[in-house]
């Protein structure tokens, strides 16, 4: 009984002891922050009424991506490509040149030029003109030869269609048309025409055989072979008349 009652003493001096380490327990335990969960930012969603909110498409994130650049022989085969998918014009209605065309580049005589009896000319030329004017208005001849079967050599100038001769005083002594596809200047007579047509154009001839035709003017003879067969006129020629 008397050891009960010594021991109370001490027990009670313990109780405020512990009571006091209690409270500066719960004090440290309530002044520690308290941890909080990690929210991660990028897959935080809010949160919407599906009753009043759309579903709507992800967006897709575009990403450029540079183009490679083509080796050159990848190149050409591309514009290969495309041009082989490239429709096909019709060339067949355009108009074609043809490689047999004349060309349309022949000496035309004018009207005042054109052979007349107060003024014959062929190819638009009167004897006598000189060389020089001759060339400058025709341009450089096919051929070029002499003529030495007289005392007097003749320079001949060959145009294709037609020639020219040249006297030493370099003065034009006849000129020759030979050719169907050149207008000779005499009023829309060409060779190939018939005798008819020439005395229909150029009137009564001087000298009418069954070979040639002549007429004469002012010192000169105007004179036109004919083809006794076809009655065809088939050269022309214009020359001093001696």
């Amino acid at each position: 009984m008397m050891m009960n009652n010594a021991m109370r003493p001490v027990m009670l001096g313990f109780v405020p002891v512990a009571f006091s380490l209690l409270i500066v327990a719960g004090c440290q335990e309530s002044s520690a922050p308290s941890a909080q969960p990690t929210i991660d930012p990028s897959v935080h969603v809010q949160k919407q009424n599906p009753s009043t909110t759309p579903a709507s498409t992800p967006a897709v994130l575009a990403v450029e991506i540079p183009a490679a650049s083509l080796a050159p022989e990848d190149t050409i085969a591309k514009h290969e490509a495309q041009v082989a998918n490239t429709n096909k014009t019709d060339l067949s209605d355009l108009p074609q040149s043809s490689a047999s065309a004349k060309p349309t580049t022949k000496p035309r005589v004018k009207a005042e030029d054109a052979y007349q009896q107060e003024k014959p000319t062929l190819m638009g030329l009167k004897l006598g003109t000189s060389k020089n004017l001759v060339l400058d208005r025709f341009g450089k001849a096919k051929k070029q030869f002499v003529m030495d079967e007289d005392d007097d050599a003749i320079q001949v100038y060959d145009f294709g269609d037609f020639s020219v001769g040249f006297n030493v005083k370099d003065a034009l002594e006849f000129v020759d048309v030979h050719s169907t596809d050149i207008d000779p200047g005499l009023r829309g007579l060409h060779l190939g025409q018939k005798v008819e047509d020439a005395i229909s154009i150029l009137g009564k001839p001087d000298s009418n055989t069954t070979y040639v035709l002549s007429y004469k003017s002012q010192g000169t003879l105007l004179k036109l072979d004919v083809d006794p067969n076809a009655n065809t006129i088939q050269s022309i020629k214009l020359f001093a008349d001696r």
